[in-house]
């Protein structure tokens, strides 16, 4: 094997490398970004439920946001 095989075979490695990373990255950014949307969601349904029992149901909670928009 010449020399100039052996930086083109190493030059090979490395980008190969370098995709399988950045791939890894992307799947872990990706897994992640799930995982903290479906925490604010499940954050947001907790906060409904929450008022919607705090107000006395959920009519009466949106009577109370109408009226807390409304001014009235």
């Amino acid at each position: 094997m010449t020399s100039q095989a052996a930086v083109a075979t190493e030059a090979r490695t490395q980008s190969q490398l370098g995709v399988t990373l950045m791939l890894i990255t992307f799947r872990v950014s990706v897994v992640l970004t799930l995982f903290v949307c479906g925490l604010i969601g499940l954050f947001a349904i907790a906060a409904l439920v929450g008022g919607a029992v705090t107000a006395g149901g959920p009519v009466e909670l949106a009577q109370g946001w109408f009226s807390a928009v409304s001014g009235h």
